[in-house]
């Protein structure tokens, strides 16, 4: 059982509520009775109720949500609302500390997979993580001709010192960044991951260049 004492020097030094060893944990038996656990709950102890430290396990199996790009996103936040509401530290005020701790552990992990996998380039990030790929902030892998694309849009948008260019050139992106989720669709479909890697790149960038553009028009319209 983790003390509440380590708990607490825990958060003070990584800043974070999940307790390192719980996060981790691969016990197959329960830390209140010591009983092995029977999968048929992730939460609870089968044997005496209790609930159990966190299990490594994927976003997808987390949530019951198909693992998909494509998903459903009011069953994702059926699902979530759901979770939180049997796992959330206020039902456990009056239970154990390590029950607490464990509450705790459950409904930020749960916070974070919902929120990873509601947005559309995190859970694309997401996925091919799952299959082994990791995109770095370098970003090597795009080819030239569309970093200078990128360039001249993030020009065209210093440039512009009207709310109407401004409205011009974020429908003009818009498009685009609606194109690349069609494009994400169909190469996750396809299980093509490094299509998907080169087309979640891309993404980012325009992404980034809209909020960018989003950001300057709100400025205007403070003035």
């Amino acid at each position: 059982m983790i003390s509440r004492t380590l708990f607490i020097r825990s958060f003070l030094l990584t800043g974070s509520i999940i307790p390192r060893s719980s996060y981790c944990s691969s016990s197959k038996s329960c830390w209140s009775c010591s009983r092995s656990v029977v999968v048929k709950d992730k939460f609870f102890c089968s044997s005496c109720g209790s609930l159990l430290a966190v299990q490594n396990q994927d976003y997808f199996t987390l949530l019951d949500i198909p693992k998909t790009f494509e998903l459903d996103s009011t069953s994702l936040t059926t699902s979530f609302r759901r979770l939180q509401s049997v796992l959330h530290p206020d039902k456990f005020s009056q239970k154990s500390e390590q029950e607490k701790e464990n509450s705790l552990a459950w409904s930020s992990l749960v916070n974070k997979a919902y929120k990873t996998l509601n947005a559309p380039l995190e859970r694309g990030k997401y996925l091919l993580q799952q299959d082994g790929i990791v995109i770095t902030e370098e970003n090597t892998s795009v080819d030239p001709d569309f970093l200078m694309e990128m360039m001249e849009r993030n020009e065209q948008v210093e440039d512009a010192t009207r709310a109407e260019d401004l409205t011009i050139i974020v429908q003009s992106l818009r498009s685009d960044i609606d194109q690349l989720y069609h494009s994400l669709r169909v190469e996750f479909a396809k299980a093509d991951m490094e299509k998907a890697k080169t087309t979640l790149v891309r993404l980012k960038y325009l992404l980034n260049i809209e909020r960018t553009i989003k950001d300057k028009l709100l400025e205007l319209q403070m003035k």
